[in-house]
């Protein structure tokens, strides 16, 4: 089938999902919306109806720009209504949301759908293979892709939503890998170029250096003398007044990454992990070579205008523990790298300061003494969680005939 043919089902409500469903109609896509959380649906119906489609606003420097229109085919809270028909899936969803819409979707699945999640961080296989089932699993294909197609924001919502970037390369990883030509085809027509990541395995997207490498390093490097009690007296902007200091700090992180991947390919499972700037930076936005982290941070218009997760208190601020920044880029990024490197014997000295820093405020307990075993491993991404407790564990999920694949 002509990947233009495909039925694509868009799951949830947020701004890059206003976004696909005003794109994918527009090119063609037989387009449907599953919004399972709170009235995302009835909004969303009811902002098409009054308006007749959904609206984005593309920056004048994207293809296409300009005014995007597309009207979803059905917009429904109940998965039965468009999950069945679909052939691809695809989730631009945070990775806490990945258990909910598992347990939402697999009544509803079939033989040959392909569920896709972006920007694929977070273990989203091995939550799939423990929601969906021995019997499920066989039968249809997961997808990760990177990064996150949009930069984007709802203006208004089931209405127009304003996007700043639609990115033109990215990187994938599929299960089983027997799918990547045609999800690499499926991505193409879909958004831009699209090669493997890596070998193009599910475990690289785990491993891949985006949001975990950013985040938790530029608020450790902003927070690390804050203590309760104090208040800063304003908000900086995350991206605009990087620092030196925290772009230093996420080198620091990226190079125990980037070890991680040798340290376990070394003991037989495939996995190739660059660093931030060369896949970020230099892939999907055309830095010059020349650049720096920061530079690139500091001035790139996709990351204008984005402030840090703080929050008003008398006439200063204080640091948002609660904020997805920390919830899911600590529990479901730095500490499913470091539950990998645990499991290869591999160091990891500046996860770890990070680790043990945001667990006291966020009042958990993951690091302890140096490893991935505190009572609250159970909420993270790591793969002790999901009963992979050795190499030889990821060596049968990962093994490495699939560096066939390497482009």
């Amino acid at each position: 089938m002509p990947v233009s043919k495909l039925k694509v089902c868009v799951v949830g409500g947020g701004n890059a999902a206003h976004a696909l469903g005003a794109l994918l109609p527009f090119k063609g896509f037989e387009t449907t919306m599953y919004c399972p959380f709170k009235d995302e649906a009835e909004r969303i119906n009811n902002g098409i109806k009054e308006q007749g489609s959904l609206l984005a606003k593309f920056a004048s420097h994207n293809d296409p720009s300009g005014n995007v229109q597309g009207n979803p085919i059905i917009v429904s809270k109940d998965a039965a209504d468009v999950v069945p028909d679909a052939d691809f899936i695809i989730m631009p969803l945070p990775s806490f949301a990945y258990p909910t819409i598992l347990e939402g979707l697999k009544p509803h699945l079939k033989e040959g759908q392909i569920l896709c999640v972006t920007p694929g961080q977070g273990a989203f296989d091995w939550f799939a293979r423990d929601i969906l089932g021995a019997d499920l699993m066989p039968k249809i294909t997961l997808m990760g892709l990177m990064p996150m197609p949009f930069n984007c924001r709802i203006e208004e919502f089931g209405k127009v939503v304003d996007v700043q970037e639609l990115k033109k390369r990215y990187r994938i990883g599929v299960s089983p890998i027997e799918s990547l030509p045609k999800c690499l085809a499926l991505v193409e027509d879909m958004f831009g170029h699209a090669e493997p990541a890596g070998s193009g395995s599910f475990l690289e997207c785990t491993l891949y250096p985006i949001n975990a490498i950013i985040h938790p390093a530029r608020l450790y490097t902003l927070l690390k003398d804050w203590k309760p009690g104090d208040t800063l007296p304003e908000n900086p902007l995350f991206y605009e007044d990087m620092t030196e200091e925290a772009a230093n700090m996420m080198d620091a992180v990226n190079q125990e990454l980037i070890a991680i991947g040798n340290g376990i390919h070394a003991q037989g499972v495939d996995a190739d992990i660059p660093h931030i700037f060369d896949f970020l930076s230099i892939y999907v936005y055309g830095e010059l070579q020349d650049s720096t982290l920061c530079t690139f941070f500091r001035t790139n218009d996709a990351y204008k205008g984005f402030k840090c997760p703080l929050v008003p208190l008398g006439s200063g601020y204080v640091p948002d523990f609660q904020n997805r920044y920390f919830t899911e880029d600590i529990n479901l990024g730095l500490c499913g790298y470091k539950g990998i490197a645990d499991l290869g014997g591999i160091e990891t000295p500046v996860m770890d300061k990070i680790i043990e820093w945001a667990q006291t405020f966020m009042e958990k307990e993951f690091v302890v003494n140096g490893k991935l075993t505190g009572k609250d491993v159970g909420i993270t991404s790591a793969p002790q969680r999901f009963g992979i407790n050795s190499i030889a564990d990821l060596k049968s999920l990962y093994p490495q005939k699939i560096a066939a694949h390497r482009k």
